[in-house]
């Protein structure tokens, strides 16, 4: 892996900006590398030591030695074989970050560049401390209302859905039904929260999921226009925000009178947009260009007022099909070459049948789960609004307890299985595998890790 001086400087912002969000007390001050220089490439380097020598993820390792040099793109770091950021070194000196779920490993330090490395090793072995609890991250805790400002400050009206996009930047949606700018698509970066867009006479009246396009330039939201003519009153189903547009120029993708749309999944590969229709119980997918171009495609269990949440895998091979309101998942296998679905088998838990059992597929019980996320090894979080606790689905679909105690609402931070929550709505996965849950009822965002 190589580094330039660019790099080095985006590495450090992008750094301070995750321990901002984290609360990490970071002490690590970035310096300004105008001149770098590479090490003695004739003479053997020399790794000296490591601390400290225990740590979880984001520790600051310091490396001391010789021969270093100061142009890091001469020098890379793992900790059990796990790569870790540089962020700052000189001669004699290396700072690098030790990356999430590393586990207990030797240090490694290679000096060189292309086919002239050498390898060192220290003689101990950093010993990597898991780390296990739930934090409140954004909001105050029964304190609803819309007002932006600091993570701690700020105040969030019924969080409903959460998406995080390659920066870290975390999109949420407070829930909202009608034109009194009652419902807000709001964002969370750097330690603030800013809202976007409220609801208003637009079409922008009853927003529900959100979805990114693949090179996320383009922010897809779900309009639940379904409901009576004096709370929503627009017939578009499906909206669209632009990062170039800075996320509010809102506008119209898919237009259907009385189309309920509660769940809305986006190719990643393809680009295509599918959405659900509580009413009929159908999954259709936009064709476009016009606003009623879009192609009715198959029903879950032949059922018609199913509730829904959708999500591809990474791959864009399967796409999860929650229904809410029936207690389990299904999964519809996808050709992206062909642009055809297979037919929907049931993933995990059983069609109305709701409750709380550990297990796998069938065997196991949901109460009315939510918007799901995955992790990078393929594993599924889901949250159950009425069983006011996190889960994890494996891809072979176990699924077990991952945060909460099973039918107890209310708030509680600290070990996951202790911690309490009020009818989680939504999940995401952080890029540092944490998962962050839209916790509704609490009106706060909050931060399950469990490694």
């Amino acid at each position: 892996m190589k580094f330039n001086l660019l790099n080095i400087k985006l590495g450090l912002s992008l750094f301070i900006g995750i321990s901002v969000f984290w609360g990490c007390d970071n002490n690590l001050a970035p310096i300004n590398q105008y001149q770098v220089t590479p090490p003695d490439l004739s003479k053997r380097s020399v790794f000296e030591s490591f601390s400290p020598d225990s740590g979880g993820i984001g520790t600051q390792l310091i490396i001391r030695g010789k021969n270093f040099g100061s142009d890091p793109e001469y020098v890379r770091v793992t900790v059990n074989n796990k790569e870790a950021t540089v962020v700052r070194m000189d001669d004699e000196m290396i700072y690098a970050i030790v990356p999430a779920r590393a586990d207990t490993g030797y240090v490694r330090l290679y000096i060189g560049k292309d086919d002239n490395v050498e390898e060192y090793s220290s003689e101990s072995k950093f010993c990597y401390q898991f780390k296990r609890n739930v934090t409140t991250m954004v909001g105050q805790q029964g304190m609803k209302g819309r007002e932006d400002g600091s993570y701690a400050a700020c105040k969030l009206q019924r969080p409903w859905f959460l998406l995080t996009d390659k920066d870290g930047t975390v999109f949420f949606v407070d829930e909202g039904r009608g034109t009194e700018q009652n419902g807000a698509l709001r964002r969370a970066r750097g330690g603030e929260v800013e809202t976007l867009v409220q609801c208003s006479t637009g079409p922008f009246q009853s927003p529900t999921a959100l979805a990114f396009s693949p090179n996320q330039d383009t922010l897809y939201i779900s309009n639940y226009c379904y409901t009576d003519e004096s709370n929503t009153k627009t017939d578009f189903n499906v909206l669209y925000v632009t990062r170039e547009g800075g996320f509010v120029d809102v506008r119209g993708l898919c237009r259907g009178t009385k189309i309920g749309t509660t769940g809305i999944a986006v190719h990643p590969q393809t680009g295509e947009v599918f959405f659900s229709n509580k009413g009929d119980g159908y999954i259709w997918r936009y064709v476009g260009p016009g606003y009623e171009d879009y192609e009715k495609l198959f029903q879950i269990n032949n059922a018609t007022g199913v509730e829904t949440r959708m999500v591809f895998n990474r791959e864009g091979t399967i796409l999860y099909v929650v229904a809410c309101n029936r207690h389990c998942i299904y999964k519809v296998p996808y050709d992206a070459g062909t642009h055809t679905f297979g037919i929907p088998v049931l993933f995990v838990g059983a069609w109305d049948e709701s409750g709380y059992v550990n297990g796998t597929g069938a065997t196991a019980r949901l109460n009315e789960p939510r918007q799901p996320a995955f992790d990078e090894d393929g594993n599924m979080f889901i949250p159950e609004k009425s069983g006011h606790i996190v889960r994890k689905i494996t891809p072979a679909g176990t699924t077990s307890l991952y945060a909460g105690m099973p039918g107890q609402n209310g708030f509680g931070d600290g070990l996951p299985e202790l911690a309490k929550f009020n009818s989680p709505e939504c999940v995401t996965v952080y890029p540092d595998n944490s998962v962050y849950v839209a916790d509704r009822e609490n009106h706060v965002i909050r931060r399950v890790t469990v490694e």
